[in-house]
């Protein structure tokens, strides 16, 4: 029996950085994930880490940062059993993408919420790693 899942794809090319979110509930049972990945489509903090595999260090985030408290049943999305949800995120000016071609390595620590009555019931998803290739522009944005 297949479990839910969440997988992530990464699509640089025309100058942006889009994050493409696959949610799959193949149980009998809903999976609510946070709207932050499920929903949004910008960030609003940071949500992945990104290293630049040359060097291995971290990109810096650079986005919008909004402070909140802790999650509540309204900032989840639910995934029905059977269905599949896909959403995609522009993440381009959310880190410090180095001037130039570079490759990066983005990861997410993915979980979902089986029963919105219970939040502490978190289930941990093993999200795989994506490498990607992105050429930032030299001009005065890039690298901020």
């Amino acid at each position: 029996m297949r479990s839910f899942s969440e997988t992530l794809t990464v699509n640089a090319s025309g100058g942006r950085v889009l994050v493409t979110v696959v949610l799959d509930n193949p149980n009998g049972h809903p999976m609510s994930v946070p709207n932050a990945i499920a929903t949004d489509k910008e960030l609003f903090g940071r949500l992945f880490e990104i290293r630049d595999t040359a060097t291995g260090k971290l990109l810096e985030y650079q986005g919008p940062m909004v402070k909140r408290g802790a999650l509540t049943a309204e900032d989840y999305f639910t995934v029905q059993p059977g269905m599949r949800h896909t959403n995609t995120l522009d993440i381009t000016d959310s880190y410090a993408f180095k001037p130039g071609q570079n490759t990066y390595q983005l990861t997410y620590a993915g979980f979902a919420v089986p029963d919105l009555g219970r939040l502490e019931g978190t289930v941990r998803l093993s999200v795989a790693p994506v490498s990607f290739t992105y050429r930032a522009d030299s001009g005065p944005m890039a690298g901020r």
